[in-house]
């Protein structure tokens, strides 16, 4: 039996691809999120994840989310996924039918700060805004030192919805940025 629920998505801009998520990726998984300088970017400063909570986390994730690992030329570097948002939504989004949230971690530390992300990010935003009836897409929980993710979401048009501020030492600040018609109601 599969640990990751599948599906049959691919993307491509021709240097960046975006492909579904299988078990097979477990490992290299396991390997991003047990490498604490990819956790401080993506998580704050954890433990690493073990191969058994790697499978549990991605596996639940799976169900509700398409899951897709991201490739430049052929090489695995990171991992994006795009699920539902939980409603009821937030005020002025009460009469949203369809809002989605992205994640993207690049775990090769040699491919960040070199544009890959923000382009997998345009290939999910035109996807869900083209082909389904996504109204808002989010990320949620982009850690206030993470400038790199912060400037990918914005060179794709994303816009700061909300933010958390640090809680001392041990909670970083978050934020929560946005893309979509919500721009219109504010």
């Amino acid at each position: 039996m599969s640990i990751i629920r599948t599906h049959s998505m691919f993307f491509t801009d021709g240097v960046v691809s975006l492909r579904p998520m299988t078990d097979d990726d477990l490992p290299l998984l396991t390997r991003w999120n047990s490498d604490p300088e990819v956790l401080h970017f993506s998580e704050g400063d954890v433990d690493p994840y073990s191969e058994e909570e790697v499978a549990s986390i991605y596996g639940s994730i799976s169900l509700s989310a398409d899951c897709f690992i991201l490739s430049v030329d052929g090489v695995e570097i990171g991992e994006c996924r795009m699920q539902p948002m939980k409603s009821p939504f937030p005020e002025p989004l009460r009469n949203s039918t369809d809002c989605r949230r992205l994640d993207i971690v690049i775990g090769e530390k040699d491919y960040w700060g070199k544009e890959f992300g923000s382009r997998a990010i345009g290939l999910l935003c035109r996807f869900a805004f083209e082909n389904t009836s996504c109204t808002h897409l989010f990320a949620c929980g982009i850690l206030d030192y993470n400038e790199r993710c912060r400037k990918a979401f914005e060179k794709n048009g994303f816009k700061i919805y909300s933010t958390v501020p640090a809680q001392g030492d041990d909670v970083p600040g978050q934020m929560t940025m946005f893309k979509g018609s919500i721009n219109k109601i504010f």
